[in-house]
């Protein structure tokens, strides 16, 4: 699943892949794309003006349309086809106002007027902390709930331990119209049907953070017998996806959140657009962003197959583990690959090594169960959350795109040892 040699990623001075990237198609693509609206003036002009005025779809539109597509029908593995698709893309300007905006359209906020006491949001002690505090903004309830626990973590790899727990979430009890926010983590895959179930029947909102994650989902036999790629965010209200400077896709800045559901998506539509959109994404950030949407699925398989690789390395002699399933009904988008270490300790001078052959890792996010109770509730024990604050190394996503890394890394690994 290697890159053929034209298909090659130039490398930054620290000896791995450049970000953005740095192809040589890929480069005469995006120019390609950037040129055409600066010679037609859409790079000037509003989206809506382009589509009045033009018997073709603008650079905006066909840039949303091919955002549905990508995370969508483009990310079915061959053979199959994808079961349910966003109707309703909306561009905006990061992955954050995109969790904003959907929290927005759901009602959160603070107590007051018909509202008795703020919405409560559920999500997980261990995620982006943006998105907790875009609850906070917005006068919400964070509500906490802690990770799945690791297993096998001896063996030098786990089956498990990003992704929030189904277990921790159903002994929390929030009233109707609470937002339950899942976050797909370093190319951990949520299994969002349960999930999707429970807030059915406690009248929640879903709403699935799919930045790091695009092009991710299921593989799954519907009732009638069809096996189907079920996209992430397929059974949420709304799905968010970010074009942030270190994402997979980029343009610098961008975002965007889809629905299904008509009725959301006007509500949206009657929040931002005032006449003109208040949380825009340019036109040039589009024709930057447009050409590399068809190749998000196959350098997804590379950073997969890759991940994989890293996954059977003997991290358990450095006294980590690293965290990755090979479920064959899991479609991944790795953003980061993750590697839990015994502790604090041992995360930095693991750190330290793998630094020492330039590859670009660091720690994972810091958790949010030390917060104070002035700021969220607790419901439930949040100790495997902590573990992953303390302890939780990342590698970044292009460090998994070269054929070598992981033979570099097995060498650096056994130097540490």
């Amino acid at each position: 699943m290697d890159l053929p040699a034209d298909e090659s990623f130039d490398v930054f001075s620290d000896g791995w892949p450049a970000w953005p990237p740095r192809n040589a198609e890929l480069t005469q693509q995006i120019e390609r794309s950037v040129r055409e609206i600066l010679n037609d003036g859409q790079w000037g002009t509003y989206p809506e003006t382009t589509a009045a005025n033009c018997d073709q779809p603008g650079v905006y539109d066909r840039c949303r349309a091919a955002v549905g597509q990508a995370a969508n029908e483009w990310a079915a593995p061959e053979g199959l086809d994808s079961f349910g698709s966003a109707s309703h893309v909306r561009l905006c300007p990061s992955g954050s106002s995109a969790i904003e905006l959907a929290l927005r359209a759901l009602g959160v906020g603070p107590a007051g007027g018909k509202r008795k006491a703020a919405t409560k949001v559920i999500l997980s002690a261990y995620d982006y902390p943006g998105n907790f505090r875009t609850v906070e903004l917005l006068g919400g309830r964070p509500v906490l709930c802690d990770t799945e626990p690791t297993r096998g973590i001896r063996s030098g790899r786990s089956p498990a331990g990003i992704s929030l727990s189904s277990k921790a979430i159903q002994a929390i009890q929030a009233p109707p119209e609470s937002v339950l926010l899942i976050s797909h983590l370093h190319g951990q895959v949520v299994d969002s049907g349960g999930l999707a179930e429970l807030c059915r029947q406690r009248r929640w909102f879903l709403v699935e953070d799919a930045c790091q994650a695009i092009g991710a989902g299921r593989i799954r036999e519907l009732a009638n017998g069809q096996t189907v790629f079920v996209p992430v965010g397929t059974l949420a209200e709304w799905t968010t996806y970010s074009f942030g400077g270190s994402k997979p896709l980029t343009c610098g800045n961008g975002g965007a959140l889809a629905t299904e559901y008509d009725g959301k998506f006007q509500k949206l539509q009657a929040m931002v657009d005032r006449p003109s959109d208040t949380f825009p994404m340019s036109t040039l950030q589009c024709a930057a962003l447009l050409p590399q949407l068809s190749w998000l699925n196959r350098l997804n398989r590379i950073r997969c197959e890759n991940a994989r690789r890293l996954s059977e390395l003997d991290w358990a002699e450095v006294g980590c583990a690293a965290i990755w399933d090979d479920d064959p009904a899991v479609v991944r988008a790795p953003y980061k690959f993750p590697v839990l270490a015994r502790d604090a300790a041992t995360r930095s001078k693991v750190i330290a090594g793998l630094r020492s052959i330039g590859l670009p890792c660091g720690e994972g996010f810091r958790a949010m169960h030390r917060t104070s109770d002035r700021r969220s509730d607790k419901p439930v024990p949040l100790i495997n959350a902590a573990k992953l604050s303390d302890s939780l190394l990342v590698i970044d996503h292009r460090a998994l795109l070269p054929p070598d890394v992981a033979d570099r890394v097995r060498e650096c690994l056994a130097e540490m040892s």
